[in-house]
C-alpha cells in the first residue's frame, strides 16, 4: 500500500452514455488518478467518495498496473491550503 496526498474532485465525462455517472480523480503534486472505492455501476454516486470532493486528502491505495487508477483502501481529510509536494512541502502562493 501506498499513501498519496492531493486534492479530490469529479468529472462528468461521459455525459450522454449510458455508463453516465461521475468520475473520482485525486490530483497530487505531479499527476492525477482515477478513484476506485466502491464496486458499483458507472452511472451510480460513489457516496464515499462524493463526500471528499473538493477537499484535500490522504489516501492509502494501490494504482493498479498502469498506474492510472488507484484503488482506494483509506481517505482522510487533511488541512492544508495547497497540494502538498513529494517532500512534504507545500508550494507558497506568489507575493506580488
Amino acid at each position: 500500500m501506498k499513501t498519496f496526498e492531493g486534492l479530490v474532485y469529479v468529472k462528468h465525462g461521459r455525459i450522454g452514455s449510458k455508463s453516465e455517472g461521475p468520475d473520482y480523480y485525486l490530483q497530487t503534486w505531479d499527476r492525477e488518478y482515477l478513484l476506485k472505492y466502491a464496486d458499483i455501476g458507472p452511472w451510480e454516486l460513489d457516496y464515499y467518495l462524493e463526500f471528499f470532493c473538493r477537499k484535500f486528502v490522504e489516501i492509502t491505495g494501490e494504482p493498479d498496473k498502469e498506474g492510472n487508477t488507484m484503488k482506494v483502501t483509506t481517505i482522510k481529510e487533511i488541512c492544508v491550503g495547497y497540494i502538498p509536494q513529494k517532500d512534504g512541502t507545500q508550494l507558497a502562493a506568489k507575493k506580488e
